[in-house]
């Protein structure tokens, strides 16, 4: 009987993993759509590369901002609360741009998607951290992952589906209908109010600016992070209006192969991290997201296309969660939380950074530039991992050996 108790008590796959699971899929589903479907919009109604570098950067540097607040209002209030903000801004927003006919209001359109994003992450984090039985904490939130992989499988391409059979006001309707499923899961999660006074933390307890936005023993695991995804920015942002001007079709596929080659390097990276050591998946991982831009930069054809996506997939999938495990091991148990912000925060910057300075770059030197200086960025991350990082994990670990051997000398 203990035995069977035991069993049930470190379920994984309950209705409330379920229901989180399915809301971040949804929204990273219509995330990805307006990722890919709104630069060639911003063209659509005359802007340039600077504009659709512009669209991705104004959206991370809000969701930047509203970081410290949602991540104050999860501790403090409730997870359910940020799940359904983060929902129906995102929900509505989306639906909003069938009315963006011009320039200056997608961009202020674009900005207040941010704060959908920056709650939704937020919260799904959060509560996934909630729910997930202690002994099972890797693989839950490995798995969980799944929903961005599987996002990034079907949002790109079935934004640029739409937008070829259809047009971009259909491609707003059905991403909003998308988001729609979000609410939805939101209001049937419920666990909270079984166990409140476990979860949420007491109102009174005050914390500092600084703790709210970031956590020092994560900063390096930032760093490396921030450089990797100047290229997931340029990835989502400049690809398929690179293959327009190359009068590419079918550029939906890069996105295939790519969350293909994502999912396969999730599932086993993690396990070769564990066994072999960090470095093993994310040097290789490094090298082969450098390559992966230096084939973008001098493709003309379809096939270059999707043997990019490999190669930026496979690197994306190892590097990825090995940094994600990274910056987990190296932070204090009490201060994953800030951790886990610093981690996304340095995303974002990332990506919102990389977009908006490639974009620009793109008007004066076109996209081989762009490509070779994402590959350069890569080679930052690598450097970066290799002399601040590698370094930071050595010497915990020299701790940690340390601090066995101090207490074997005590015992014996």
């Amino acid at each position: 009987m203990e035995e069977t108790k035991n069993n049930n008590s470190e379920k994984l796959w309950t209705k409330s993993y379920f229901l989180t699971f399915f809301y971040a899929m949804s929204t990273q589903i219509s995330n990805n759509m307006l990722m890919t479907g709104l630069p060639l919009y911003a063209i659509h109604l005359g802007g340039d590369n600077s504009i659709s570098g512009m669209l991705f950067g104004f959206f991370m540097f809000v969701a930047i901002l509203f970081r410290p607040y949602f991540g104050k209002l999860i501790d403090e209030k409730s997870r359910r609360i940020v799940l359904i903000i983060g929902a129906v801004v995102t929900a509505f927003i989306t639906l909003s741009y069938v009315v963006a006919f011009s320039i200056s209001l997608l961009l202020v359109m674009r900005s207040l998607h941010g704060i959908g994003f920056s709650a939704t992450t937020n919260a799904s984090g959060s509560v996934i951290s909630d729910i997930v039985p202690k002994s099972r904490l890797a693989e839950g939130v490995g798995y969980f992952g799944l929903s961005n992989t599987l996002a990034t499988a079907i949002g790109p391409a079935l934004s640029i589906y739409l937008i070829q059979q259809f047009n971009y006001q259909t491609l707003f309707i059905v991403a909003g209908l998308i988001g729609l499923i979000s609410i939805l899961c939101s209001l049937m999660i419920t666990y909270e109010k079984d166990n409140q006074k476990d979860i949420i933390q007491s109102s009174k307890r005050k914390r500092k600016i600084s703790e709210l936005l970031y956590e020092k023993t994560a900063l390096p695991t930032a760093l490396v992070t921030a450089f990797v995804y100047v290229g997931m920015g340029v990835a989502l942002t400049f690809i398929p209006t690179f293959a327009l001007s190359l009068g590419i079709k079918d550029i939906g596929l890069y996105y295939t192969v790519y969350s293909v080659a994502l999912l396969f390097t999730r599932i086993v990276g993690g396990k070769l991290a564990d066994k072999y050591g960090s470095s093993l998946v994310i040097i290789p991982g490094l090298v082969c997201m450098t390559f992966s831009f230096v084939v973008l930069a001098y493709a003309n054809s379809l096939g270059d296309f999707i043997f990019s996506g490999v190669l930026f997939g496979l690197g994306l999938g190892f590097v990825e969660p090995a940094l994600n495990a990274v910056m987990i091991k190296l932070c204090p148990p009490d201060r994953r939380g800030a951790g886990n912000s610093t981690f996304f925060t340095a995303k974002d910057l990332g990506g919102g950074v990389g977009a908006i300075c490639l974009g620009f770059i793109s008007l004066q030197a076109g996209f081989k530039a762009v490509f070779l200086y994402s590959a350069l960025s890569i080679i930052v991350a690598f450097f970066a991992y290799v002399f601040i990082l590698r370094r930071q994990l050595k010497n915990v670990k020299r701790a940690e050996s340390s601090q066995i051997q101090a207490s074997m000398s005590i015992e014996s």
